[in-house]
């Protein structure tokens, strides 16, 4: 007869949430690192980055459902996913304010600078230039601790809202017996 070793409800939110809180600084550190020379790339490696927080999620509730027997009511799944969120957002919270306080503090003034001479570039006229550079007049209260905090809140509730969803989609009621 085999024994199960019972398991905290925190295992699985704990090494997901790590794992997918390195995943994030990794891509986060690319991104700033390799994409920051086009705002076309920039975005788009924001895109793939965020699709695969999001896989991460539902992979959190995938192994929670089954260390649950295979079973496993929204509620308890979508907690080890809120955990997972958590933890991946003060990863990105901390991560940012390291790296641009102290490894590329100019980061955001060199995104600004490339993201003017791609759009020169394109020959757009001044209401459409003044349109796209709008977003880079409000980046430095948002990358503040005050800004970064209220973005951890804003974060946590959007990403929740797809949690809620892949718990909705995973919930397994067990059979009656």
């Amino acid at each position: 007869m085999t024994d199960l070793v019972p398991s905290s409800k925190y295992s699985i939110p704990l090494r997901f949430g790590l794992i997918t809180g390195l995943i994030y600084i990794v891509l986060l550190f690319f991104r700033y690192k390799y994409f920051a020379s086009n705002p076309v790339q920039f975005g788009l490696s924001a895109l793939v980055t965020y699709i695969v927080i999001l896989t991460m999620y539902l992979f959190t509730g995938i192994a929670r459902r089954k260390e649950l027997g295979g079973y496993g009511e929204s509620r308890e799944i979508f907690q080890s996913i809120f955990l997972v969120i958590l933890i991946n957002e003060l990863a990105y919270i901390l991560f940012n304010l390291i790296y641009l306080k102290y490894i590329d503090p100019a980061f955001w003034e060199n995104l600004k600078t490339t993201s003017l001479s791609y759009y020169q570039g394109l020959k757009l006229n001044g209401a459409e230039m003044e349109q796209k550079m709008k977003s880079f007049k409000d980046v430095d209260q948002q990358t503040k601790p005050m800004g970064l905090l209220k973005g951890y809140g804003f974060s946590v509730i959007i990403d929740s809202l797809f949690g809620l969803i892949f718990a909705a989609i995973l919930r397994k009621k067990k059979p009656n017996s």
